[in-house]
């Protein structure tokens, strides 16, 4: 049965997006180093096309922690054993899996929705199980909706089809839950189709939560793993460094079993190995109660993850951060293409990728499943089987693949207009039409993102905008560079072509040329989105003073009313430029209600620390920020900076490395600023 149910829940959702174009790192590789444990085939495409990017999606990082009432869109499947829900605004976040059997929810289903800066492109919520596609990191559609509608297979039975177009790598995907009746598993296909005449990275996790406690136990086919020292990520920004061993020899934790994810003090992840020889690659966790969560797949999601965060205090306070307090724990179990995460793939052009992957719990209380790793893996490995072989693993999808472009019957949810968009520009050029069969993208999904694009491809024109004004969404694909160029050429007054296909070619590397076109737009009439962009690339050329005067120069067009990216932006150059007092003294004249905004705030502290106004640092240090960054620790620097001068204060001594140490390690912090994950 498929039904659209209302969700009622505490929560807070994202609000405006961020209008200004984070434009991608300078490399195109995640910084990955790794020991001489690893082998010559861990090192193919290590850290391959990882770097940061967002464009041409916007950040999403409005958000509060001021929860009320919300009323959500749901999507349910279910037969007489499972129910699955979905979150099809949310990226189709599967939020809940009960088995009506056993009588128990087999997920981690977080009580509240609440946002926290850890995605792509920041807001990022736990709990679940997500579909991460396309660009390192949680997807960028993490916060977005999904396509989602019925369909019938060949035998009369309904099943959920939910499907998008991902923009950063230009592909299409979908994904077919399969529920029919009897069905002991949720059954997800999964096709990614790369149309284009090139080849394209590609990523691929499925990441579960499920609730943790001190007796969960992580089995999978695999005791070779690939692992992160812990000590060489203390702080964020950091190589993440990787060695090679067995699940119970790991460095990382001498002495005990890393398959309790409980006996990790700090925050840890390792990556089944699973080899090339297993068919059916699987992974499960066991819980206090017997009950065994499996998940198991055809062979093209290979590898298994586990990821916890620590039983230290600052990885028990991300857990309460992220949920509602004593509610929150949760360990991850994950299934993904690659070796690892900051290993990338190259998925050829004109190809077509499937994997079929199932999810489903069952009763282990008549099995010791608690003794040596490798005898207890063999064992729930013969549970496993028992329900679902690898045999049945490989019929079913084979079955599913035979549906995946089964039409569309009715169409439950909207995503983006994006597809839409792609689709009527390859039929304004006379282009063969490239989405696939069985993903509908229909013109009534184009939205207000769309408009300029619409406008553009109908009239060769952009509407021109108020100086003060930012566009709703921007264009890195060179196919629209054209396009660009072109109403550049028809409108010599109108600064915004020239602007929006400089923003296409900086993310392309073409950086000059962009800055070129930037700098001419001026001519017809300033803009704050011109200068702001001079100055982003201005401070990537460490042109430091050039940036600082651009910047300054868009916080004038916009008239006392810069919002609060610009100024974060501006408050995040003087920091970097070591200019504490230009900082403080921009933050302290900024509006009341702009001064109040915390990623202000926050930013405004370093300034404080570093001119000596600490009566601001002692009331910020209380504050119950919405914005931390996983891995962030700059409050718990400037914490153990503060005590130590207070240190120094009441012995009348100067502030050294001794005294730093010893606020380190005798001063607790509050809680609320405790996100340390080593």
């Amino acid at each position: 049965m498929i039904c659209v149910e209302k969700l009622k829940i505490s929560g807070v959702l994202p609000e405006i997006e961020n209008p200004l174009p984070r434009f991608k790192a300078v490399n195109r590789e995640h910084p990955v180093q790794h020991d001489e444990s690893f082998k010559e085939e861990d090192r193919e495409l290590f850290g391959y096309e990882t770097g940061y990017r967002v464009l041409p999606y916007l950040m999403q990082d409005s958000y509060s922690r001021k929860r009320k009432e919300l009323q959500m869109d749901t999507v349910i499947l279910e037969n007489e054993n499972l129910k699955a829900q979905f979150l099809p605004s949310m990226g189709g976040r599967l939020l809940s899996l009960y088995d009506k059997i056993l009588e128990k929810e087999l997920l981690f289903k977080n009580p509240v929705f609440q946002p926290a800066n850890l995605a792509t492109r920041d807001a990022w919520f736990s709990g679940g199980i997500e579909w991460n596609i396309g660009i390192y990191g949680h997807s960028p559609l993490t916060c977005s909706p999904l396509f989602f509608a019925r369909v019938i297979d060949n035998e009369g039975n309904e099943f959920l089809r939910a499907w998008e177009y991902e923009r950063a790598r230009k592909i299409y995907f979908s994904l077919d839950f399969h529920l029919p009746p009897g069905a002991s598993e949720l059954a997800v296909h999964v096709r990614i189709v790369n149309n284009n005449s090139k080849e394209v990275p590609m990523y691929w996790w499925t990441n579960i939560a499920l609730p943790e406690t001190k007796e969960t136990r992580i089995f999978s086919e695999s005791d070779e793993v690939l692992y992160i020292k812990p000590e060489f990520n203390e702080k964020e920004n950091t190589a993440n460094h990787f060695g090679r061993s067995t699940l119970q020899d790991m460095p990382s934790l001498p002495g005990k079993d890393g398959s309790y994810p409980g006996n990790f003090e700090f925050s840890s992840e390792y990556f089944f190995q699973t080899s090339r020889d297993c068919s059916s690659p699987w992974e499960a966790a066991l819980q206090g109660d017997e009950t065994l969560f499996y998940e198991r797949s055809t062979d093209l999601l290979r590898y298994r993850k586990m990821f916890c965060w620590g039983m230290q205090r600052g990885g028990r306070h991300w857990c309460d951060y992220l949920s509602v307090p004593g509610e929150g724990d949760y360990v991850e179990i994950q299934g993904g293409m690659a070796p690892t995460q900051v290993h990338g793939m190259k998925m050829p052009a004109e190809s077509s990728w499937t994997f079929t992957q199932y999810f489903s719990a069952l009763d282990a209380s008549g099995t010791d499943l608690k003794g040596s790793w490798t005898e207890a893996r063999d064992k729930a490995r013969d549970l496993i089987s028992g329900r679902l072989d690898e045999e049945r693993v490989l019929t079913g999808h084979q079955s599913f693949s035979v549906l995946e472009e089964n039409k569309i019957e009715e169409i439950l949810y909207f995503g983006s207009g994006w597809g839409a968009l792609q689709q009527l520009k390859e039929e304004k050029e006379g282009l063969k039409k490239s989405s696939p069969a069985g993903m509908e993208f229909p013109l009534s999904s184009l939205r207000e993102e769309q408009a300029i694009w619409v406008e553009l491809l109908n009239s060769r024109s952009f509407s021109k905008l108020e100086n003060y004004s930012f566009p709703l969404s921007y264009m890195v694909d060179p196919e629209w560079k054209d396009t660009l160029q072109n109403a550049c050429s028809d409108d010599e007054v109108n600064p915004w072509p020239l602007i929006m296909l400089g923003v296409l070619l900086y993310e392309q590397d073409e950086k000059e040329g962009a800055l070129k076109l930037w700098k001419q737009s001026l001519n017809h009439y300033p803009t704050a989105l011109a200068y702001r962009n001079i100055a982003a690339a201005e401070s990537e050329k460490c042109d430091f003073t050039a940036a600082e005067e651009s910047y300054l120069n868009a916080y004038r067009i916009m008239d006392g009313k810069p919002g609060r990216p610009l100024c974060e932006e501006i408050l995040k150059l003087y920091i970097k430029t070591e200019e504490y007092k230009k900082a403080w003294t921009f933050y302290s004249n900024l509006d009341t209600l702009l001064a109040l905004e915390e990623r202000l705030i926050s930013l405004a502290a370093i300034a404080a620390y570093e001119t000596a106004h600490f009566e601001f640092l002692e009331k910020i240090f209380h504050m119950d920020f919405a914005s931390v960054r996983e891995g962030e620790t700059r409050m718990m620097d400037l914490w153990v900076g503060y005590s130590a001068q207070r240190l120094a204060h009441v012995r009348n001594t100067p502030v050294d490395s001794r005294l730093m140490d010893e606020a380190k390690r005798c001063c607790p912090p509050p809680q609320g600023i405790d996100f340390r994950m080593i």
